[in-house]
């Protein structure tokens, strides 16, 4: 009889083969439920209440270090899936005196959450290309303690370690905080069809502040960060990737064959929905352009890559870049990380 798992991921196309059942995994069936990853992870933390799960990267570092043995007892796959661009809604204040990313150094930065691996990224992108410390800047917090994945793993009560680091109330928000000039850089702003601002159960309120056309605010990238991001890449090697796949130790402690399984399955899922978007782009466009080419010639042929050896390197400067910015305050490597049967991957 198949090994029955219920999966919480995001509406990722990468997936979608597994979703739909074009790939299927040898003697596992999959049940799939579909959460955008501010409430996912916030339900993973709170709840672990997924036999597999998308997860972010940067909180599980935190949650193996602040885990009392009773919760997130997670084995991980190296299955990355997902990027962590801060870049196409990074904003500033007109009035802020910030024309390029160098100019950040000393500012006031609001995020989501200041845990979270999209977070963790801007930061290290802002070190190895400007040589900016996170405690060169001063730190805001988005999500409430009450209502946040920091706030989940203890972040309000020990705070990231060297940074200052404010927490918003309820009441508050980053668009009309940055609007105001009360900070001068926000990586997130989600507009809604309703202001949320002091509604307790929303994990990313919005205060109302229109985005387009508003002389206060101004978007820093044009280009979304493409530019950035093949600079980064080319420099580095690292490619930003913002999530993994963790599995419940309970699962794997009685069948351990299902973590490679399952690896193998996220990997043929990936090459199917490549080979949909090349078929797509033929079908959809009249011209097809050179896009494909263009990013091809900066990050090759497979922009999502999996396993250790193709994105080792990755997670590291991740595990680097926590320790740096004052959140995991112990070094960990690949191999206490990702389950063992993954580890020549």
């Amino acid at each position: 009889m198949p090994l029955r798992l219920t999966v919480g991921f995001s509406d990722n196309p990468r997936v979608q083969p597994l979703k739909d059942g074009t790939v299927k995994p040898e003697n596992i069936d999959l049940d799939f439920v579909t959460l955008g990853p501010s409430d996912l992870f916030q339900r993973n933390l709170m709840y672990d209440e997924f036999d597999v799960a998308e997860m972010s990267i940067s909180e599980t570092l935190l949650a193996m270090e602040r885990s009392d043995g009773t919760r997130w007892d997670w084995a991980k796959l190296p299955v990355f899936l997902s990027r962590g661009h801060v870049w196409p809604n990074l904003y500033v204040n007109t009035a802020s005196g910030i024309e390029s990313l160098a100019d950040i150094k000393g500012k006031r930065i609001g995020v989501p959450d200041y845990d979270m691996t999209a977070a963790l990224w801007f930061r290290i992108t802002l070190k190895d290309l400007y040589g900016i410390e996170a405690s060169d800047n001063t730190w805001y917090n988005g999500r409430t303690k009450e209502l946040s994945h920091g706030g989940s793993l203890g972040l309000d009560k020990a705070g990231p370690v060297g940074v200052t680091h404010h927490w918003l109330t309820v009441d508050q928000t980053l668009d009309v905080m940055l609007d105001r000039g009360e900070i001068d850089v926000c990586t997130a702003i989600r507009q809604t069809g309703r202001i949320t601002a002091g509604d307790t159960t929303v994990i990313d309120r919005y205060g109302g502040t229109p985005i387009d056309g508003n002389p206060r605010i101004r978007k820093l990238l044009p280009d979304n960060g493409k530019a950035l991001v093949y600079e980064y890449y080319q420099k580095t090697g690292c490619y930003h990737a913002n999530h993994h796949v963790i599995v419940q130790n309970r699962i794997l402690r009685e069948h351990p064959w299902a973590a490679l399984e399952l690896y193998k399955a996220f990997q043929r899922s990936k090459e199917v929905a490549y080979e949909r978007a090349r078929r797509q782009q033929a079908v959809y466009m009249y011209f097809p352009g050179s896009d494909f080419q263009d990013q091809a010639s900066v990050l090759g042929e497979d922009p999502y890559p999996i396993g250790i050896r193709g994105m080792g390197k990755n997670v590291e400067r991740a595990i680097q870049g926590s320790l740096e910015q004052g959140l995991i305050t112990k070094p960990l490597r690949l191999e206490d990380i990702y389950y063992h049967t993954t580890l020549n991957t």
